[in-house]
């Protein structure tokens, strides 16, 4: 199956997105944000995705995508900074339950052979991979949710 991830700096901004029913990536250069709205067009309603908190190192707050990412939209009011191509999430999960990365790495067999780019390489979460999904077991996917998931 294919898995969004998408990273955050902090749990503020995760607990602010989780409760907003909002995901968003962060303004960046030009050039930058041409590459992610071109890849941001094949996410599909209905596609799985996962929040990664930079600040705990920890995956948390599985969530299906509810909306496909705007590209003239962006965000002010839910992040204290700027973020572009918001799209709507349904959280299945929150913030309070997370997985440490390195419980993560036995967990995940996606993650069982991590390369020198650690998480950010292996789950496409930073720069212009934003919006690649991964692919993963099913198995992982199971995993995450009877870890992560509270509904």
């Amino acid at each position: 199956m294919k898995l969004y991830a998408f990273a955050s700096k902090n749990l503020t901004n995760i607990w602010a997105g989780v409760g907003a029913r909002m995901w968003a990536v962060a303004e960046t250069s030009e050039n930058d944000m041409k590459t992610r709205t071109t890849k941001s067009r094949s996410m599909q309603i209905g596609a799985s995705g996962i929040l990664y908190c930079n600040e705990t190192h920890s995956f948390t707050t599985p969530f299906l995508v509810y909306s496909p990412p705007n590209p003239d939209q962006v965000v002010t009011g839910i992040w204290p900074e700027r973020w572009r191509l918001p799209f709507r999430i349904l959280p299945l999960g929150n913030p309070e339950r997370q997985m440490h990365k390195d419980t993560a790495s036995k967990k995940l067999r996606i993650l069982s052979n991590m390369g020198q780019g650690g998480i950010s390489a292996a789950m496409h979460i930073t720069g212009t991979t934003v919006f690649v999904p991964k692919e993963i077991p099913d198995e992982d996917w199971a995993t995450l949710l009877s870890n992560l998931a509270s509904i």
